[in-house]
C-alpha cells in the first residue's frame, strides 16, 4: 500500500497515544511524538517506511495550521499588543540569537555551528504553544494574545531566515538575496491585496451560492495550499504563504465556515506532523547523549525563557504575563525543523549535528506543557515573596469609601459594569494591573487603583472590608486564585460576584467559596433558548422554570467547600436545591379563584409556601392571609417537587373541564 498503509499506522498511533496522554492528563501532542516514536525508523516492531515522504506531508500540517491562523487572526485584538508583537519579537530574535551563538562558543563548536544553533532556538512553536493553550483553557487572556502577537511576527521572520541561513558561508551570500527576497514579499502581498479584496470575495460567493459542502472545504483548502504553494515557488516560506492566504480569507463573510471545514483537516495533518517529528528521533542516540541534550535543553528553559520575560517587562507587561511567556514559548519551533532541514540540503550545515539538534528541540517541546503548568504555582509563590507594586489612585473620593462596589479588572465586562453603574451614581472602584487600561479608566471617569488585586494593600487601598459587594472579572484561574484568598480573608462577609469562562474555572470559583457566578457565553445561550421557547408560545411560567432549572444544573457542582464553615454551608448549599422557588399561573376556573389565602388552606392542602404574586405589573411579596386569589396571578411557591405539582393542580383548571375541552 505505500504510503497509505504508512498513513494508517500513523493515524491508529497516533489515535492510542492520543488516548493514553489524554487519559494522563496531557496535552494530545505529547502523544502524538511519543506515537510518531515507537513507529519510526529506529524502532522495532510496526514501523513507517517512507519517512520522507511523510516529512512532506507535515508541511501541509503546518501551512493548515497558519492558515487557520490567519483566518482567526483579528487585527483589532492584536492592537494592544502590537508594541511588543511588531518591535519585541525581532529583539527577541536577536537576542535568542546571541544567546545560542554564546551556548555554542561554550559547547566548544566554531563560531558556524554556533550562529546555526542560536537560529534554530530564536523561533518558538505555533503548534505547540496554541494545543497548550487550548488545553488549558488559557485562548483569550492578555498572555495568550501577547504570545500569538509574538509567533506571528516569528512565523513572517522565518522567510529572510530561510533566504540568509542556508547560504551562510557560501561566496555567493550577501545583501543582494535578501533585497530580492524582499522585493518579492513586498509584491505578494500587494498581489494578495488585490486577490483579498477583488477575487477571492467574488470566487467564494460562487462557490457558496452552490451550496455544495465539499466544494466549498476543497475550495478553501485550495486557497491556503494554493497561496502557500506559489509563495514556496517564488523562494518564500510556503507557511507564511498559507498564513496571509487565511488573513485574505477572514476579511469575507464566509470566513467562519472556512473555519469549520479546515479545523479537522488540520488537526489530521496536524497529528502527521508531530508524529514524524517523534519519528526523527532515535531512541539510542537520544539515550548515549542524554547529557548533552538535557543540558542544552536547560540552557534553552532558562535563557530564552528570561528573554521573553524581559521582553514582557520592557513593554510594561507585569502579573502572571511574564511567567507565562517565559514558561510558554522557551520551545523550539516546528519553522526550525524546516530551516535545519533547508541548511542540511544546501550544504551550509553539517548533517553530523542535526540528530542532536533535533534532540535538543523536540525535548523542549515535551517539556513544555509540563513547564506551562507550572506558571500558576510559582506565580502564587512569587506574589508570596515579591515586593508591593507601587500604589497609585486616581478620581478616588475626597471621603472614605464605604458601602461601594469593588471592580476586580476593567477588561471588556469590568469596564461595562464600571461604567452602568457610574451612570446610575452607585460607587464604585475599579482595581486594575494593564497601565493601558488604568488610562481609560481614568479618563472616562473612573475610580481607579493600580495595582495588583492580589496584595493586600491594594485591596485595603480599595476599602474591601466596609465593600458593600466584590465584582471579580479575572478571566484566568490563577489570579483568581491568589485575588479570592485576599478578599475572602480581609472581607469574609463580603459577597463575591465572579466571572467564569469554563466549567473547570467554574469549579475552582466554587472551591474558593464563590457561589454568585456568572458565565457568559451560558447566558448568552440560555437567552437564545428563551428566546426561542417563547416563539414556540411556550407559557412564560414553564419558561422561567425551565431557566431557572437550567442555571441550577449549569452552577452547582456539588463540590464540598474547603474554606470556613464548609460543612454547614454544604449542607444549607442542598438544603437550596432542594426547596425550589417555581412560578405556577393561576387558571380562570381553578378551585382558588376568589378564595383567600388564608382561607384556601394551601399550606395544609399542598404544602408549598407563598413567596410573591405578580399581578398585571405589581408584584406582591409575602401576601398575608387576607389575600384574595384572582385568574391570571403568577404564583412564587416555595416547596419540594412533590409539594408544588399538588399546588400546581390545584390552580389549574378542573380535571373534568379539561378533559371535556
Amino acid at each position: 500500500m505505500g504510503i497509505a498503509s504508512d498513513l494508517v499506522i500513523l493515524i491508529v498511533a497516533g489515535m492510542l497515544g492520543g488516548f493514553i496522554a489524554r487519559m494522563m492528563r496531557q496535552p494530545l501532542l505529547l502523544g502524538y511524538i511519543v506515537a510518531g516514536v515507537l513507529v519510526g525508523p529506529h524502532t522495532g516492531g510496526i514501523t513507517v517506511s517512507g519517512v520522507h515522504e511523510i516529512e512532506l506531508l507535515a508541511e501541509i500540517g503546518v501551512a493548515l495550521l497558519l492558515f487557520t491562523l490567519g483566518i482567526e487572526f483579528s487585527v483589532k485584538e492584536l492592537k494592544p499588543v502590537r508594541h511588543v508583537a511588531l518591535i519585541g519579537t525581532p529583539l527577541q530574535i536577536i537576542l535568542t540569537m546571541a544567546f545560542g551563538c554564546g551556548v555554542g562558543r561554550l559547547m566548544g563548536w566554531d563560531s558556524h555551528i554556533s550562529i546555526w544553533f542560536g537560529a534554530f532556538i530564536a523561533l518558538s512553536s505555533t503548534m505547540v504553544v496554541l494545543k497548550t493553550l487550548e488545553s488549558k483553557g488559557l485562548v483569550g487572556t492578555l498572555s495568550s494574545r501577547v504570545m500569538l502577537g509574538m509567533l506571528v511576527v516569528q512565523d513572517i521572520a522565518i522567510v529572510p531566515m530561510l533566504i540568509i541561513m542556508p547560504q551562510l558561508g557560501s561566496e555567493s551570500f550577501g545583501l543582494q538575496a535578501l533585497g530580492m527576497a524582499g522585493i518579492k514579499t513586498v509584491l505578494f502581498l500587494i498581489s494578495m491585496f488585490v486577490l483579498g479584496s477583488r477575487i477571492i470575495p467574488r470566487f467564494m460567493k460562487v462557490v457558496a451560492s452552490w451550496n455544495s459542502r465539499e466544494m466549498f472545504m476543497l475550495s478553501c483548502s485550495a486557497i491556503g495550499l494554493g497561496i502557500g504553494y506559489a509563495t514556496h515557488s517564488l523562494g518564500l516560506s510556503f507557511a507564511f504563504g498559507a498564513f496571509v492566504a487565511g488573513m485574505v480569507l477572514s476579511e469575507s463573510r464566509y470566513a467562519y465556515q472556512a473555519l469549520s471545514d479546515i479545523l479537522p483537516l488540520r488537526d489530521i495533518f496536524s497529528l502527521i506532523f508531530f508524529a514524524s517529528v517523534g519519528m526523527l528521533i532515535d531512541p539510542v542516540y537520544v539515550w548515549d547523549h542524554i547529557g548533552t541534550i538535557m543540558i542544552l535543553a536547560a540552557a534553552i528553559l532558562v535563557g530564552k525563557g528570561l528573554i521573553f520575560g524581559s521582553m514582557a517587562r520592557l513593554f510594561n507587561y507585569r502579573n502572571v504575563i511574564p511567567l507565562a511567556l517565559g514558561l510558554g514559548m522557551f520551545q523550539v519551533g516546528e519553522l526550525s525543523f524546516l530551516l535545519l532541514q533547508q541548511g542540511a540540503e544546501s550544504g551550509s550545515f553539517p548533517k553530523e549535528y542535526f540528530p542532536l539538534f533535533m534532540g535538543v528541540g523536540i525535548v523542549t517541546m515535551l517539556l513544555t506543557p509540563i513547564m506551562a503548568s507550572c506558571t500558576g504555582p510559582l506565580y502564587s509563590l512569587l506574589q508570596s515573596r515579591r515586593k508591593k507594586d507601587p500604589l497609585q489612585t486616581i478620581n478616588l473620593p475626597e471621603s472614605e469609601l464605604d458601602g461601594h462596589v469593588v471592580i476586580l479588572g476593567y477588561g471588556r465586562f469590568g469596564s461595562y459594569v464600571a461604567y452602568s453603574l457610574h451612570e446610575i451614581d452607585i460607587p464604585n472602584v475599579v482595581v486594575e494591573l494593564n497601565a493601558n487600561k488604568v488610562e481609560q479608566a481614568a479618563d472616562a471617569g473612573m475610580s481607579v487603583i493600580y495595582g495588583d488585586a492580589g496584595n493586600e494593600v491594594v485591596l485595603e487601598a480599595a476599602r474591601i472590608s466596609h465593600a458593600r459587594m466584590v465584582l471579580l472579572t479575572i478571566p484566568s484561574v490563577q489570579g483568581s486564585t491568589s485575588v479570592l484568598e485576599n478578599v475572602h480573608r480581609l472581607a469574609p462577609q463580603c459577597p463575591v460576584v465572579a466571572l467564569s469562562r469554563n466549567p473547570e474555572h467554574l469549579e475552582v470559583l466554587n472551591e474558593l467559596g464563590v457561589h454568585h457566578i456568572i458565565m457568559p457565553e451560558f447566558e448568552t445561550g440560555l437567552e437564545m433558548i428563551r428566546q426561542t421557547l417563547f416563539n414556540f408560545c411556550i407559557p412564560p411560567v414553564e419558561i422561567q422554570n425551565v431557566m431557572d432549572s437550567m442555571r441550577r444544573e449549569r452552577y452547582t457542582t456539588g463540590v464540598e467547600r474547603t474554606y470556613c464553615n464548609a460543612a454547614q454551608l454544604f449542607r444549607l448549599s442542598r438544603a437550596a436545591e432542594s426547596i425550589n422557588l417555581n412560578w405556577v399561573e393561576v387558571h380562570r376556573d381553578a378551585e382558588i379563584v376568589g378564595c383567600s389565602l388564608a382561607g384556601s388552606k394551601i399550606r395544609t392542602v399542598t404544602g408549598v409556601s407563598v413567596a410573591g404574586v405578580l399581578r398585571d405589573d405589581h408584584f406582591i411579596q409575602n401576601p398575608d392571609g387576607d389575600f384574595i386569589f384572582m385568574a391570571g396571578d403568577i404564583m412564587g411557591v416555595l416547596g419540594g417537587r412533590e409539594n408544588i405539582e399538588k399546588f400546581r393542580l390545584l390552580a389549574s383548571a378542573p380535571q373534568e373541564e379539561v378533559e371535556d375541552g
